[in-house]
């Protein structure tokens, strides 16, 4: 995604999305110091709403035209749930993401990113990385140099990622996890906080400790995952 596109983004205002998911607070301050103007928070579902008051929020009921004219972004964790969010934003009127990186995450210039991705305070970005859209990558994480991370992946507070590391679409990596060099791990694949992750991962499995190992296969994946 070219880099004026976040310039786009910034000018014109995005909309929050799926206010009960609480790392939409991270987001919401991500905006502030981005100077990313909020149009409106939209929930999605009844239930606690996670954003400050200073944020206009919106029952589905209450779009308007001028609201859906804007990019929305998803700060759900879990693949699943961001994939279903983004396919009920589309039923409501909404077209396409918005990425949006919070300033304190050091992005090397040779970055890629697709549309709808949130990179959250202190993560690092290293050179001719390509993220995929709807990736969502938590605090403090680090992705190392060539890296390939897929379409709806989800990488945890604290995780490393060395260089030419392979992530297949709708993966979660949970917190403080370490995936060393030229590792790949499959699409659908559940990493265990804390694992440090040796040789692949097959799609679809969970893989946990040190060395990480799959525990369990066949497991659904974001694909199979509802809200």
């Amino acid at each position: 995604m070219p880099r004026g596109t976040f310039r786009k983004d910034r000018e014109q205002g995005i909309v929050l999305y799926a206010v009960g998911s609480p790392l939409i607070i991270d987001a919401e301050e991500s905006c502030a110091r981005a100077g990313v103007r909020i149009i409106a928070g939209v929930r999605n579902f009844n239930g606690p709403v996670y954003v400050t008051d200073s944020i206009r929020v919106v029952d589905l009921t209450e779009l308007t035209d001028a609201d859906r004219a804007h990019a929305v972004l998803i700060a759900l964790f879990a693949p699943g749930n961001r994939r279903a969010a983004f396919e009920d934003a589309r039923r409501a009127g909404f077209s396409r993401g918005a990425t949006v990186i919070d300033p304190t995450s050091p992005i090397a210039r040779s970055a890629e990113f697709g549309q709808g991705v949130y990179i959250n305070a202190g993560a690092v970005i290293a050179g001719a990385c390509r993220l995929g859209d709807w990736v969502v990558v938590n605090r403090s994480a680090s992705i190392g140099h060539h890296a390939l991370i897929a379409d709806y992946v989800s990488i945890g507070p604290g995780a490393v990622l060395a260089g030419n590391v392979t992530v297949g679409s709708g993966t979660m990596i949970g917190a403080g996890t370490v995936v060393l060099p030229e590792v790949e791990i499959g699409s659908n694949a559940v990493i265990a906080a804390g694992s440090v992750v040796r040789s692949p991962i097959p799609s679809n499995s969970l893989a946990a400790g040190n060395p990480c190992r799959v525990t369990r296969t066949g497991i659904p994946g974001y694909k199979g995952m509802s809200v």
